[in-house]
């Protein structure tokens, strides 16, 4: 165990060496110094969880090998002291998809990791990689508080009529054009502002009152999304269904009977579930799922690849749908292993005669991997947030109208438009849409 002392006026931190090739943990941690942090050299797991046992560290370099132990170990280790805030940079000799899979672990166990370095080391790439947590510090936006809410304020807040959706476009990757949205829940109100749906639906699950929530969100969902049901044809509406309901033999009566309320055809409705909840009893799920079914509703499997049940879930419930998880998409077109998910994932669909959505696209780039990939629709920040039923409206109107006319245009062999077009919804959303094939 070695300290080094910064070699700068101001301090980054302190920065822990964990190596137990010398050379390698030498060099790192005179580049540390060098660039303002007060260095701490172990080689070894047993003395890195002896340090991280009685000091603190702002940053962590962690060579994954170490000897006979691991530095999956430490990572663990690091997790369970609850160490989430020291930033931690992973160094490896195994090839790409080895330090991948560390990252993804790491991110699973809640860590902050910085990057990845392969062996040899890049010195400079080495040094931006420690300078990177000073500026990821300075940009950070502290968040809102969490709120913790009572069973009685939730059942209120339903007697109330504070609990709305917001509609969140789904865009056909082949046209452009919007075919359908999704209901995402909302609670509004005066003394805590908007409260998420991580801190509401916890405890409406917990205290039963799921059934009640999720029927004043359906009915708010069909009431409101009725405008655009009758404005577009086949358009859908997907709404989450919480899988505590699937016990419920009932419950497609009851999604029957909000729709004959609401006047809405029944194939415009879709049940979103998560693949994990619905194989907690898969006969009863069977059972609900099937009258969904048998009643024209669609279905959708939510999710699809985060629980360990995905393709189990295919084979024995009647989904219509397969919605591609967000953790997926992101950046999936840097990642060869993710697009191997996607592409499987879309071959999946298309073997059980099911449409494909891609949740959480952001960015042009994985747009066009997802197109490539063989993707039916998309859903993220990259077109549109959720939005109140007017600017919904307003969204969907116009991004539909400017793909009919491009498509008429193409159609009569005019100059194609450019590749970027773009525009926003009214207010300050960042909605930029780019548009190649009308994206």
């Amino acid at each position: 165990m070695r300290g080094i002392s910064r070699q700068t006026e101001n301090s980054l931190g302190r920065l822990l060496v964990v190596d137990d090739d010398l050379v390698q943990r030498t060099v790192v941690g005179k580049i540390g110094a060098k660039i303002g942090y007060d260095c701490l050299i172990v080689p070894s797991l047993e003395l890195a969880e002896s340090a991280l046992a009685r000091e603190a560290f702002d940053v962590m370099t962690l060579d994954l090998s170490l000897g006979e132990r691991d530095g999956i170990e430490l990572l663990r280790f690091v997790a369970d002291r609850g160490l989430r805030d020291m930033s931690i940079a992973v160094i490896s000799g195994c090839d790409g998809r080895v330090l991948k899979s560390t990252r993804r672990v790491a991110e699973a166990l809640g860590l902050s990791i910085i990057g990845t370095l392969s062996k040899p080391l890049d010195l400079d790439e080495l040094k931006d990689l420690l300078q990177s947590p000073r500026r990821q510090r300075s940009s950070t936006v502290v968040g809102a508080a969490s709120v913790d809410v009572s069973p009685e304020r939730i059942a209120a807040g339903i007697r109330q009529g504070e609990f709305v959706v917001e509609f969140q476009p789904k865009v056909e990757l082949a046209s452009g054009r919007v075919v359908g949205v999704e209901a995402l829940a909302r609670w509004r109100t005066s003394e805590l502002g908007i409260v998420s749906p991580a801190t509401f639906i916890p405890v409406a699950e917990q205290c039963g009152l799921m059934p009640e929530l999720t029927d004043t969100l359906l009915t708010s969902a069909m009431s409101q999304g009725r405008k655009l049901i009758d404005r577009y044809s086949d358009f859908t509406i997907a709404v989450n269904v919480s899988g505590s309901l699937l016990s419920d033999l009932a419950l497609p009566e009851r999604i029957e009977e909000v729709l004959r309320k609401e006047q809405v055809p029944a194939h415009c409705l879709i049940v979103e579930i998560t693949e994990t909840t619905a194989m907690a009893d898969v006969d009863r799920a069977t059972d609900v799922l099937v009258r969904l079914r048998l009643k024209n509703i669609g279905t959708a499997i939510d999710d699809f690849g985060t629980g360990y049940s995905s393709l189990a879930a295919l084979v024995k419930l009647p989904f219509s749908e397969l919605k591609i998880d967000g953790s997926f998409v992101n950046g999936c077109e840097d990642d060869e292993d993710m697009m191997k998910i996607i592409e499987a994932s879309v071959g999946l669909g298309r073997a059980f005669n099911m449409k494909v959505v891609a949740e959480g696209v952001e960015t042009a780039e994985s747009l066009a991997a997802l197109r490539r990939a063989g993707c039916d629709i998309g859903q993220g920040y990259f077109f549109s947030p959720s939005l109140r039923l007017a600017r919904a409206e307003s969204w969907i109107s116009r991004r539909n109208e400017f793909v009919a006319q491009r498509a008429a245009w193409t159609s009569q062999q005019l100059p194609t438009m450019p590749d970027h077009a773009a525009f926003a919804a009214d207010g300050g959303d960042r909605q930029q849409i780019g548009l190649t094939q009308v994206r």
